[in-house]
């Protein structure tokens, strides 16, 4: 870790003091009223109406909630910001809003605050309190409807402020990346020569307009948002809950935390930044915290990918056992898989070499080899590309969002190092194709749009802090739940006993053995009773293996077996359903 030490947000007094000093100074022309409230104070919304007009660090600011998709907003459920010290080692820089939602505990007295992250980075934590109807109440099954929910936006993100905008608009961002590498990813003419020439030099010369790209997108960053970005990074956002957890709970509770994909990043950073400090904390989805503090992000897929052809491998075995019914791309029942993958392959490549127009997509665009690689497991979309049509697969592409907010996370994360050359990058590529994934070893941008945090402001401008380990917490009150599946595409299992092996006085692995990304891509009443139970003080033993109760490609046994359950098992296994569509919603996808 840098060698800084955080100024003292426990002790709110000392910190109120020393920030209104120089809040003082700095906001003297708004004229700020000396009116100050503890920072477990909790004003009414029309209360907080006769209040002063400028909220100081440790107030909440009530606010409507906002609704989502057009559903209305559940009772139970408040929303607001929380005035936090944008820099927790300068107070005089001033100060973030850290926007919420919580869904308060039904059930008395609530044990506290449990904080939700959904991944990303760039996934908004109200959307999964917030979301399709209903939903905040399927995730008090799943974690207890003794905990209050907090789904928070982190900095840079969502309604929190200030927000990491590069662009005036969603629409300009969308134009920006139109048609670009950055949408349609890295094409590969084909993969049955991964060491070939030719192959990198069509890889050097895309990556030569990626880093272009890249450049832009950096300098407009720089000329809308300068200093801001210093403030985007993981570090930033464990102090905020830090912070958060007491203006919540009170002066000294304990941080309670479940997080998914890059959310384990969080967890990570979380319970060895704080150690004394943690509660309950869930990681599901894990993906290595050495790697992304240490590494640049164009060497993160030869890790993330460590897992993926054998999904891959599992995917196409379960949709031959499924048939063509289940799973389009299957001819007929019992298909060898490897028809398959070469049918796929031989698309790949037609593609390369003549992308496929789609002008019924809702933007209309094309569709290139790079694109359908990174979009592969969708099996009903590809069958229909296969056949002439890749609208579906168009619109999952369209449909992402831009990667501004990410990029603020990452590259305030990342290393300061100096950019890679296009043929740093293609020369990656190349390895991770040709030693740890062939199909997949140079699409994984698509999914994961990182990159260009060697032009980013960040790298000149240093960040407060950056938090580089060490990963070996040791004396966790309680130890930390890691879950990891054995086939997920993205965040393999390698990097959840890496974490494990890392705190094995301090956490707790629970393997779930099916595919997919995240636990809940599977229904698993063993997965679920196990995060539920934790939740309630009872830990499994380390290295627990539980099975998933659905095949790959849903059938009508599985769906009859899910009608035998008990109401309180089919609630859960509703409960997970709905938190995997939560996980997506909030990042967008």
């Amino acid at each position: 870790m840098d060698s800084k030490a955080a100024l003292p947000v426990h002790h709110s007094k000392r910190w109120r003091v020393l920030f209104t000093a120089v809040s003082a100074v700095v906001l003297l022309a708004v004229h700020l009223s000396t009116t100050r409230f503890p920072r477990t104070y909790r004003p009414l919304k029309a209360e907080y109406e006769t209040l002063r007009p400028t909220p100081v660090v440790g107030e909440i600011v009530w606010a409507p909630c906002p609704r989502l998709d057009d559903v209305d907003v559940p009772p139970g459920i408040d929303c607001g910001s929380v005035i936090v010290p944008k820099d927790y080692f300068n107070a005089s820089i001033g100060t973030a809003s850290i926007a919420f939602a919580r869904l308060n505990a039904t059930k008395s007295p609530s044990k506290g605050s449990v904080f939700l992250n959904p991944g990303g980075p760039g996934g908004a934590g109200m959307a999964m309190i917030l979301g399709a109807r209903g939903l905040g109440r399927s995730l008090a099954d799943a974690i207890g409807h003794d905990w209050d929910l907090i789904g928070f936006d982190p900095r840079g993100i969502g309604r929190t402020r200030p927000a990491a905008k590069c662009f005036s608009s969603d629409q300009e961002e969308m134009l920006f990346n139109a048609n670009t590498i950055v949408e349609q990813g890295m094409t590969v003419p084909s993969i049955r020569n991964v060491s070939s020439e030719s192959l990198k030099h069509d890889l050097v010369e895309q990556n030569r307009m990626f880093i272009v790209l890249k450049k832009s997108q950096a300098k407009l960053c720089a000329e809308r948002l300068g200093d801001e970005l210093r403030y985007m990074g993981t570090a930033n956002v464990v102090r905020d809950m830090d912070f958060m957890s007491e203006v919540f709970d009170g002066q000294g509770a304990k941080i309670n935390f479940w997080g998914g994909s890059y959310g384990s990043i969080l967890g990570a950073y979380l319970v060895n930044m704080l150690p004394e400090r943690i509660g309950y904390t869930v990681i599901d989805g894990i993906a290595d915290p050495v790697n992304w503090s240490s590494e640049p992000s164009h060497k993160w897929p030869a890790n993330w990918l460590s897992s993926t052809e054998k999904t891959y491998q599992m995917f196409l075995k379960d949709c031959s056992e499924a048939g063509p019914k289940r799973c389009p791309l299957a001819r007929y029942r019992g298909e060898p898989p490897e028809f398959m993958m070469q049918r796929l392959e031989d698309f790949f490549d037609r593609l390369a070499l003549s992308p496929l127009p789609t002008p019924d997509a809702t933007r209309p665009s094309f569709l290139t080899s790079g694109a359908a690689r990174g979009l592969l497991l969708i099996a009903f979309a590809f069958s229909q590309a296969m056949a002439g049509n890749g609208t579906l697969l168009a619109n999952a592409i369209l449909a992402r969002r831009g990667s501004t907010e990410r990029l603020a996370v990452t590259c305030a994360d990342s290393p300061p190092l100096p950019p890679p050359t296009a043929e740093d990058l293609a020369e990656e590529q190349v390895r991770t194709m040709r030693e740890v994934s062939e199909h997949f070893g140079a699409s994984v941008g698509l999914g994961e749009p990182d990159g260009g945090c060697g032009y980013w402001y960040t790298r000149e401008g240093g960040v407060p802090e950056r938090f580089t380990g060490p990963w070996n917490a040791s004396n966790l009150e309680i130890p930390m739940l890691i879950v990891s599946n054995t086939h997920d595409p993205i965040t393999p299992v390698s990097s959840g006993l890496l974490v494990n092996s890392l705190m094995p006085e301090s956490s707790v692995l629970l393997i779930q053995d099916g595919p997919g990304h995240c636990s809940v891509a599977m229904q698993s009443l063993c997965t679920l009773k196990t995060i539920r139970n934790y939740y309630a003080g009872i830990l499994p033993e380390n290295g627990t293996v539980c099975g998933v109760d659905n095949p790959t490609f849903p059938d009508p046994d599985s769906e009859m077996k899910e009608m035998q359950m008990s109401e309180e098992d089919r609630r859960l296994v509703e409960a997970g359903r709905r938190l995997e569509k939560a996980i997506f919603q909030a990042r967008g996808w």
